[in-house]
């Protein structure tokens, strides 16, 4: 009996790691250790600013979009406010400009009207004048040919005067509109780049105020309200939650996978959390993580592999994972 259990046990234990060996290795019957690291990153801006407010303080969780800190810059806004007041002088010199051209056009054409109904006039009495002198010819030499007469003539050339004032007329207003039109124009054009640079600088302003871009923890807060803070100077540090990658590690004599070769990255513990990485680069021969190390006597090294794994992952940073 005490035979039989013997045999009971040794068939367990070979079932038990023929279990294991199927569960991680079955696949290409290769699978190294590693961990699961994340980058913490730094919070900054490209430019000097004033810190106005401070939403969040050293250990506190952040979500995608939570507003972490407000900065202003008073030299950019002053730069705003003269380039807003610019733009309010440009237009109001183009809708001066405007006004100015259809005034001067209003006043010559009141010039011009008088002078027309002056020749108008002229005109009238001198066609009066023909047709009494014509009437009077007639009654007393009704075979008396017509002939061109010296107010006629005068007449012609009212007639020939007055359509050279309206020609004068309409060319003096083409030359004012054309002017006008080419000064508009180059009031326009700097408009539209005063406004644009206005929008640059508006837009450079919004950035100042820094959003968290990933879900992670403030782990330190370098600045304080009210305090001047250099261009690129830190401003915080945020821990993503979940790790942004796996550092392998390659011991003995094992060939190098390929970068850009596809992995399956699992929990050593937790073999049910899984997720799909990619093999990005090489590093160095390091010595192992004590979390990774056999025997605390005999330190053991290996070359170092990363690991690319998606944001959305089930890790935690620090963890002991299984690449295969």
């Amino acid at each position: 009996m005490r035979l039989n259990w013997f045999y009971v046990l040794i068939l367990i234990s070979f079932i038990l790691m023929l279990y294991i060996s199927v569960r991680f290795f079955k696949s290409n019957g290769e699978a190294t250790v590693g961990i699961a690291v994340s980058k913490d990153f730094k919070i900054n801006v490209g430019r000097s600013a004033l810190v106005k407010s401070i939403t969040v303080v050293p250990g506190m969780q952040v979500k995608t979009g939570d507003l972490l800190v407000e900065l202003t810059s008073p030299e950019l806004e002053i730069e705003i406010a003269k380039q807003t007041n610019r733009l309010a002088a440009l237009r109001a010199e183009r809708l001066e400009k405007g006004k100015l051209a259809n005034s001067e056009i209003a006043y010559i054409q009141a010039q011009k009207k008088i002078e027309i109904e002056t020749i108008d006039a002229e005109i009238q009495k001198i066609t009066a004048e023909i047709a009494l002198n014509e009437a009077l010819s007639r009654d007393l030499n009704p075979t008396h040919a017509s002939t061109e007469t010296p107010l006629e003539l005068k007449r012609k050339s009212l007639r020939q005067q007055r359509e050279n004032h309206l020609q004068a007329l309409d060319i003096r207003i083409k030359d004012i509109k054309q002017v006008t039109e080419t000064a508009q124009h180059l009031l326009d054009n700097q408009i539209l780049l005063l406004e644009q640079e206005i929008v640059i600088s508006q837009q450079e302003l919004m950035q100042l105020t820094r959003i968290a871009t990933t879900n992670g923890v403030v782990t330190a807060v370098y600045a304080r309200v009210g305090e001047q803070v250099s261009a690129f100077a830190p401003l915080m540090e945020i821990s993503p939650v979940r790790p942004t990658g796996v550092v392998v590690y390659i011991t003995g004599r094992k060939p190098l996978p390929v970068i850009g070769k596809a992995v399956i990255v699992k929990a050593y513990n937790q073999p049910g959390k899984s997720v799909a990485g990619k093999v990005i680069g090489y590093g160095s021969v390091i010595e192992l993580p004590e979390i990774l190390q056999k025997s605390t006597a005999v330190k053991a090294f290996g070359q170092e592999i990363f690991v690319e794994i998606p944001d959305e992952n089930g890790l935690a940073s620090g963890e002991k994972v299984l690449v295969r």
